[in-house]
């Protein structure tokens, strides 16, 4: 027995429900299903069993927003696989949401040709901040970011990046955050690249840069700077973020579907 199947680990009548599944009941067998792959993990809590519950109706939700036509159990050992990866990440609401969405997609015809288990393997190294993380950049439509690093300029052009990358979906100071540790994350995970050897020249963007020397945070540390250090000018270093062919297809799945 391949023991590594999800399949295996469910009763046998569980088992041939799942793989003579109707499009109709497909939902509610997987929804079942999730309770009982994951009822194993549970310690019996209210907080635990709250959680389960949540996944399976989420699972079930999702699933019957996609029309009956449309739905698909060819790839069905891959939304096993789904919820086998999910285990440890239901607690967390914006991750359980993100794994029931993956779940749905893999049964459904218009989106699950291009699925993996590359995506819930990755899916499930996230953290709860790069769920977040994911999210906040995923709000302009997927286009590329723009970020800002303070830098500590030489005369002869040498210098070094100071603090963490801010970072602009919405391409203002007022709204911009810091995420230095999901940023790596998602740059590791193969979701988004990220540079500060170039940098975005549409106007809006030239505007968002020429408005980050003006914002509170960078002329506070340039005072502080200037008074510590006379042989360097603070200035920043424009950068940007765009996401991978996988890391848009990821997310039209996880948040945008």
């Amino acid at each position: 027995m391949d023991q590594k199947n999800p399949l295996n680990f469910l009763p046998q009548n569980t088992q041939e429900l799942l793989m003579n599944s109707t499009a109709k009941n497909i939902g509610d067998t997987l929804g079942g299903i999730s309770e009982l792959l994951l009822s194993p993990l549970n310690i019996g809590t209210t907080w635990a069993n709250a959680h389960i519950r949540k996944f399976k109706q989420s699972i079930i939700d999702n699933v019957n927003k996609i029309p009956e036509e449309n739905r698909d159990s060819s790839k069905i050992n891959l939304a096993m696989k789904t919820i086998e990866d999910s285990k440890y990440q239901i607690s967390d609401d914006n991750l359980r949401e993100m794994f029931a969405k993956l779940i749905a997609a893999s049964i459904d015809k218009r989106k699950n040709q291009g699925l993996s288990p590359r995506f819930s393997n990755v899916l499930s190294q996230f953290s709860p901040e790069d769920a977040k993380f994911l999210m906040q950049i995923s709000t302009n439509n997927l286009n590329s970011i723009p970020t800002v690093i303070f830098f500590s300029r030489m005369d002869d052009g040498s210098g070094h990046k100071d603090g963490d990358h801010f970072i602009a979906p919405d391409k203002s100071t007022a709204s911009w955050f810091q995420n230095e540790l999901s940023l790596d994350s998602l740059v590791s995970l193969g979701i988004i690249n990220q540079s500060d050897d170039d940098y975005l020249t549409h106007d809006t963007n030239k505007l968002f840069y020429d408005s980050a020397k003006k914002s509170p945070e960078f002329l506070s540390w340039s005072n502080l700077f200037t008074l510590s250090n006379t042989t360097s000018k603070p200035t920043i270093e424009k950068g940007f973020i765009e996401f991978t062919t996988f890391g848009k297809k990821l997310t039209q799945i996880v948040i945008q579907n």
